[in-house]
This record gives structure tokens, C-alpha cells and sequence, in this order.
């Protein structure tokens, strides 16, 4: 299950950054319902999936994309988490040839199938990954967790819904 403090930090990047602002969807016009199920999770990062998973519905369901249903949707997007690391992304060195590290970067990973029930046929298939960089000294990787969710997030609709 998604924790509260990942469930709060997701949702208010989302509300603070524009992200609902999808326009253009071509969709075909016989799909009008989509499954969401939860996605699997092959990283070390326990609640990860949950998160993304719920973004995703978040998202589609306020960009007036598609309805959300159960079952017997006309249409499904699964996901499997298929990494999840946090590194450094930017470095400083000293006089003395100490190296920091400033920031880091999150990058999530996932395979991603959205798939035309009704056609029984893929209409997208691939690898995304998000990406997330938080300064070290004001920041923490929950918010790196947070901006990689929503840039995945971001991805998934841009090449499956609003790919069409």
C-alpha cells in the first residue's frame, strides 16, 4: 500500500507543477474506459509501483482522458517497475582533490504495455524512465522519488494516451 507521506508528496508535485494540463488526445473514439492494474515491482524500492500506479490514475482520470473502470475496460495499461536507483548526478572537488556530491538523481524505470481491448492488439509497448534530481543539501530522495513519479507519469500518457 501507498504511504501517506509518498500519497501527499506525489499529489501536491502534481497540483504545483501544471502536470494535468494533457490536450491532444487522439484517442480512438471506441475507447472510452481503461483498466489501471497495480503495477508489478522488480526494484528494491518497496512502494514505488503503488505510487506510480496511483499517479498514473491521478493523471488520467484529471486530464479527462479516459474513465477509470475495474474491469472490462476498453482499453488497459500495465506497468512493471523494472529499476529504481538513486545516484550522484553532479559532483564538486576541493583545492584539496576532495570530491562532493551536490545532487543526486533518482531514475525509475518501467515496461509499459497500454493495450486496445476491444481490437485485442498493443497500442504501445516500451521502456520509460523518469528522472528526478534533488539537491543534496535542501533536499531529500523522497522529493528526487516524487519528481522521477511525475516526469514517468508524464512519459506513460505522452507515448500510450496522447501518443494516438
Amino acid at each position: 500500500m501507498i504511504g501517506k507521506s509518498t500519497a501527499i508528496a506525489v499529489l501536491l508535485a502534481f497540483a504545483g507543477c501544471g502536470f494535468y494540463s494533457f490536450t491532444g488526445s487522439s484517442l480512438p473514439a471506441d475507447l472510452k474506459t481503461v483498466e489501471i492494474p497495480l503495477f508489478a515491482n522488480q526494484s528494491l524500492e518497496s512502494d514505488v509501483a503503488d505510487a506510480t500506479t496511483s499517479a498514473l490514475s491521478t493523471a488520467i482520470v484529471s486530464g479527462n482522458l479516459l474513465k477509470i473502470v475495474s474491469h472490462d475496460g476498453n482499453a488497459t495499461i500495465t506497468g512493471n517497475i523494472t529499476s529504481y536507483v538513486n545516484v550522484p548526478y553532479t559532483f564538486s572537488a576541493t583545492d584539496t582533490r576532495q570530491v562532493s556530491v551536490q545532487q543526486y538523481v533518482v531514475r525509475i524505470t518501467a515496461a509499459i504495455d497500454f493495450t486496445d481491448n476491444l481490437k485485442n492488439k498493443s497500442i504501445y509497448k516500451g521502456t520509460i524512465t523518469g528522472e528526478g534530481v534533488y539537491n543534496l543539501q535542501t533536499e531529500n530522495e523522497q522529493t528526487g522519488k516524487t519528481r522521477a513519479i511525475t516526469q514517468l507519469v508524464t512519459l506513460i500518457i505522452q507515448n500510450s494516451v496522447q501518443g494516438w
